[in-house]
């Protein structure tokens, strides 16, 4: 696969994760859409004061996975809204906003890229869908909120296996993009789309249509000696 458009695609998925950051950040501090936001907070601090242990050298690397394990259960279980917050917002922006603008995102409109039918035919809103159900994260969220319902060793469980899933299920999609000949992953595959760079196809398309005309040109163009003959026979 080309490197550019490797670099690229990466460059166009960064900023479209800081785009649907932002808009999480906002939906969720509003009060009333996250009645659990002040105890997400205080669970979030505990966490970060942790981790400054970990930063600080006052805890070695086995404590802290192993206060961090038992903590999730409490972060997850009061932050439920942040991770509904997040597969809505993902949804609507990967999957009905790619629709709409068909295939461009705001980080792919800056790249110049376009994700586009593999079989060239019209995309419908479930390819994108599909596309980012498997790309971001959706099933890992969905396994979370599922395992929350239960109690902490139930949880711990089901949240292991999501957790191991997800993990294998990206580095997958990331191998494929990368070695494969037309840089389509594992989510391009099966929601039958694919990455183009458009200011190589444009560029492409416009080239083409300059040599169509110019080979029109050269037909239509008379040819010197039939000017002499055509003068020869008026007179």
């Amino acid at each position: 696969m080309n490197n550019s458009l490797i670099f690229k695609r990466i460059g166009a998925y960064l900023i479209d994760l800081l785009v649907i950051t932002l808009f999480s950040m906002i939906l969720t501090k509003i009060s009333f859409i996250n009645p659990r936001y002040e105890e997400y907070v205080e669970v979030s601090t505990k966490y970060n004061e942790m981790l400054n242990d970990y930063y600080e050298k006052k805890i070695n690397i086995t404590e802290f996975n192993s206060k961090v394990s038992k903590m999730s259960y409490d972060m997850n279980k009061s932050g439920y809204v942040y991770i509904i917050g997040d597969i809505a917002v993902i949804i609507l922006y990967f999957g009905i906003y790619n629709f709409a603008s068909k295939g461009k995102t705001l980080g792919k409109r800056i790249m110049n890229l376009q994700i586009t039918s593999a079989k060239d035919k019209p995309l419908k809103i479930y390819n994108y869908l599909i596309r980012c159900i498997l790309l971001n994260g959706i099933i890992m969220d969905i396994i979370t909120l599922i395992a929350i319902c239960f109690t902490k060793e139930t949880y711990f469980e089901i949240y292991s296996i999501g957790s191991n899933f997800n993990m294998i299920l990206q580095i997958i999609i990331f191998l494929s993009i990368m070695f494969s000949v037309n840089g389509r992953g594992l989510h391009d595959l099966i929601a039958g789309t694919k990455v183009i760079n458009t200011k190589v196809s444009n560029e492409g398309l416009v080239k083409e249509n300059k040599e169509e005309i110019k080979e029109e040109v050269e037909i239509i163009k008379p040819v010197k000696g039939d000017k002499k003959k055509e003068g020869t026979k008026s007179e």
